[in-house]
């Protein structure tokens, strides 16, 4: 612990003033909070924007004593408490003298982090999937152009052109992404060893390093002095401090993860800057001149600061890191007052993590009560079934989010941060309700904002309005070079760090290791003096239970270790199983750890096995009306229907699995995709709007390669799985869409017209034999009617007509090309089912259930009505 018992009294006095004043530190204009609003504003040159909205007239003789003593909170000093200030005077003395610093130690009150140097991800995982789609947009990005700016603000050389979006040279926030650039680089360099991004990342350090020498003051940013000054004078501009806190964060992270001693350095000359910028403020207005500066948001400058003084030791650096923990915020949370609404939620909650990181450092066990009381709020009040947080980037009122549910729902940057509050509560506390927390908003909120495996593309905001699509967004997808939104910078952070929370060690008589998220991985547990190999199968929905398998390499002898493995609270005790070398373990309840200690080799082979269940969960809203409001879950995973808004369910049986049930593996070799080419334009069989059409090939992902996909039903049991599409040549089959499934293609009643209805009503007219290609080709089929023989399906495309499809009967009147028109290409479906799929019975239609992680532009709908 690096310990001083500074600052008590001043605590006190943020508190009070805190539960009288707590809305004021929101922001002047909360509008202006919004990362989103303000970049349109700027992007709009709105000259009402830089004019000065207040003005300040305390000011103090600018001594050292008496800059101090104005810090006492003299509104609330009553006479009879004079003493206190002969205490605070005291107190400013023993801070400018502090002597030596030491760290107590407190090495076995917290569960320690596990290096990213010792745990490497399996590469049968989606996380590691994730990871190598991280690390190529990171080696893809451009040294000159991320520091183009800085080297402006230098008046350096800056040869290239920037990056655009919010890291183009008018951009008030810019170089922000910059400092995440530099944690990500680290993060991932500690998580691959890939020596092709450590030289990128150290050449970024390099010109950065060189930048702030020709500034000469210590000062390094990507604009210049001038925003600390209206900052100061409180003329509005965007956030100054939060960029400078993503630099030194970066930089830190540069010195921890890569042992770069020149990060540290710089970061250091950073420090003492902002450490006298800082105390001028307080010497020429007031302490509340400097709070008020905090209006605008500041990032995790505590944060940061606190971890920079377990480094350094310095006392100025845990006096600026405690200046900067938000007093008005954190003084609500002490009181514990459940008043967070209207507050920006991603400025608040790294002040959070902040206050954690001052319980670490000086043990002071307020701001400990301070973020368990935060996160219980949260999670209690203000987090929709993904984990998620927000909407518009504010927290609205408490219990009641089905008002909230639209397309600018939960910030990702939120759900970066509040996995780092979490994680520091099972730290401490060990308790099962933290780690069953990160593995929900890690699944649902982070791993779901990559668009699949494109390098650089990602969102800002998770939608969660009925009907909502990633790609419909409000800012949509964002592009590897033109957006730089401060979601791309937690983003990539994310996917670099994604081993960083399987694994934490615990000292004892027995070392100990606590598995708390099952994901392939190996662990290189050096204190353990063994290889801990764990391997996780792919879940299924058709197989309803996670299996993972412990295996282990030693690397010393005689050590006797534990292992305490998570048995999380989403699934059951019927059916769990646990084994050792193949002999049973008693399992504990959910919500706790099963523990194994002995002296573990490389015969020994652990597994477990937990029932995944399938499970509803109310919206968090207290109003009777929206009760029926709930979200699908199968463990961990929140399972989005796909559906452009409509969001019935009727829940008739008692059981969840009467009307949810799963996809089998075989259904995928039964999909298939009908296509044509007209001119040099291909086309495709299409489910518009229940009629059956041609249009334009689609991208994948996307609600257009849906409505492409059929699964082809046989008509009789002679099989359902097949080794290629030709096994399917001369078979009579249903042609079932495959966003709407329980439904089938028809010939119209009074047409023929080809149109979808529910298989129910659906008469024989919906049966057809599949054969060879009436054109003849080698590659093509047709579809015969079984009910009208003769009659084939085909299309007006190739008969430049319109693009209807329709059932024809071959005549001698058949006009030219009908061959050509009803022959088409049968291809692998566009689409596929995701292992995890189901099929949930609608009050109108049935839903195709899948991940919401998995989606890409599709449209869906995660809270569904139960209406009884």
């Amino acid at each position: 612990m690096c310990s001083i018992g500074f600052f008590k009294f001043l605590l006190t006095f943020l508190l009070i003033v805190s539960a009288a004043q707590a809305k004021e530190c929101t922001n002047a204009y909360p509008e202006l909070a919004s990362h989103t609003f303000r970049s349109n504003l700027l992007s709009s040159k709105n000259e009402s924007y830089i004019k000065q909205i207040h003005s300040h007239n305390d000011h103090l003789t600018p001594s050292d004593d008496s800059a101090w003593l104005s810090l006492m909170p003299r509104k609330i000093l009553r006479e009879e408490e004079q003493d206190e200030l002969f205490s605070w005077a005291m107190l400013y003395r023993k801070i400018k003298n502090p002597g030596q610093f030491k760290v107590p130690e407190r090495s076995g009150e917290f569960l320690k982090e596990v290096s990213l140097h010792d745990v490497r991800l399996g590469s049968d995982s989606m996380h590691w999937r994730a990871q190598q789609t991280n690390l190529e947009y990171l080696l893809m990005l451009d040294v000159d152009k991320l520091v183009w700016n800085f080297r402006k603000t230098a008046r350096l050389p800056a040869p290239g052109e920037p990056y655009g979006g919010w890291e183009e040279p008018s951009c008030e926030l810019r170089g922000h992404f910059v400092g995440h650039y530099l944690s990500a680089s680290a993060l991932m360099w500690a998580s691959t060893h890939n020596e092709s991004l450590k030289e990128k990342m150290s050449a970024v350090v390099s010109a950065l390093s060189a930048c702030q020498k020709e500034i000469g003051s210590g000062y390094l940013s990507a604009f210049p002095t001038e925003q600390f000054d209206r900052l100061e004078a409180l003329i509005p501009v965007w956030a100054p401090y939060y960029t400078i806190h993503k630099i030194l964060a970066g930089l830190l992270d540069q010195y921890t993860y890569a042992d770069n001693a020149e990060a540290l350095r710089m970061t250091t000359w950073m420090v003492e800057y902002f450490y006298n910028r800082v105390q001028n403020v307080i010497k020429k207005y007031s302490i509340e001149r400097h709070w008020q500066t905090l209006n605008e948001e500041a990032g995790g400058m505590n944060d940061v600061l606190y971890k920079l003084f377990c480094i350094t030791q310095d006392p100025k650096h845990l006096m600026l890191a405690h200046l900067f923990d938000k007093p008005c915020f954190l003084g609500l949370l002490a009181l514990q007052a459940d008043d967070i609404s209207g507050f920006h939620s991603n400025t608040h909650i790294p002040i959070v993590i902040g206050s954690q990181m001052r319980y670490e450092v000086t043990g002071d066990q307020l701001h400990k009560t301070i973020s368990m009381f935060f996160m219980d709020i949260v999670n209690s009040s203000h987090t929709y079934a993904t984990g998620g947080t927000s909407v518009g980037e504010f927290w609205s009122d408490p219990k009641r989010l089905a008002s909230n549910l639209d397309s600018n729902t939960e910030e990702s940057c939120t759900t970066y941060n509040m996995l780092k509050v979490s994680r520091h509560l099972f730290r401490w506390t060990k308790e099962i309700a933290y780690a069953d927390y990160y593995e929900r908003s890690l699944t649902n909120g982070v791993l779901g904002i990559q668009r699949g495996t494109e390098p650089g593309v990602m969102i800002y905001l998770l939608p969660l309005a009925p009907g909502s699509s990633k790609e419909r967004s409000y800012h949509h997808w964002g592009t590897p070079s033109d957006s730089f939104w401060c979601c791309y910078g937690t983003g990539i952070e994310s996917f670099s760090k994604l081993g960083d929370s399987i694994y934490f060690e615990e000292e004892g008589k027995y070392p100990g290791v606590y598995i708390i998220q099952y994901i392939s991985s190996r662990l290189d547990w050096k204190s353990g003096q063994i290889v801990v190999n764990q391997k996780v199968d792919p879940v299924v929905s058709w197989d309803p239970y996670l299996r993972v398998t412990l295996t282990f390499s030693s690397k010393g002898s005689g050590l006797t270790t534990s292992l305490n493995l998570r048995i999380p609270t989403w699934t059951s005790s019927n059916g769990a199983k646990a084994t050792l070398n193949g002999q049973d373990l008693p399992l504990p309840s959910p919500g706790n750890f099963l523990s194994v200690t002995k002296t573990w080799s490389s015969d020994d082979k652990l597994t477990i096995q937990l029932p995944l269940t399938l499970r509803t969960e109310a919206i968090q809203d207290d109003r009777p009306e929206y009760a029926s409001i709930q979200a699908i879950l199968y463990g961990p995973y929140v399972l989005a229907g796909h559906s452009i808004g409509d969001w019935d369910i009727t829940e008739s049986a008692t059981s969840l699995s009467d009307w949810i049930t799963p996809i089998p593996a075989s259904y995928n070799s039964q999909l298939i995709t009908f296509t044509q080419e007209y001119g040099n334009t291909k086309f495709v069989l299409t489910n518009s709007n229940q009629s059956i059409t041609m249009e334009k090939f689609p991208k994948s992902g996307t609600d257009a390669a849906l409505h492409a996909t059929f699964r082809l039903i046989l008509n009789d049991s002679s099989g359902s799985e097949f080794s290629s599409l030709n096994d399917f040549i001369g078979k009579s089959v249903m042609l079932e869409p495959f966003d709407s499934p329980g439904m089938l293609v028809i010939q119209h009643e009074t047409d023929d017209e080809l149109v979808v209805t529910d298989s129910f009503i659906a008469q024989g007219s919906s049966v057809f034999h599949l054969v060879a290609g009436l054109d003849g080709g080698d590659r093509t089929v047709s579809l015969e009617s079984e009910t009208y023989k003769g009659c084939f399906v085909y299309t007006a495309v190739n008969l430049q007509s319109s693009e209807s499809t329709k059932l024809g009967c071959i005549s001698e009147s058949t006009e030219a090309g009908f061959n050509n028109a009803a022959s088409f290409v049968i291809e692998k479906g566009l689409s596929e089912y995701h292992p995890i799929s189901f099929v949930a019975k609608g009050a109108n239609r049935n839903f195709l259930l899948a991940p919401l992680l998995s989606l890409r532009d599709e449209s869906y709908t995660v809270y569904f009505d139960f209406q009884s």
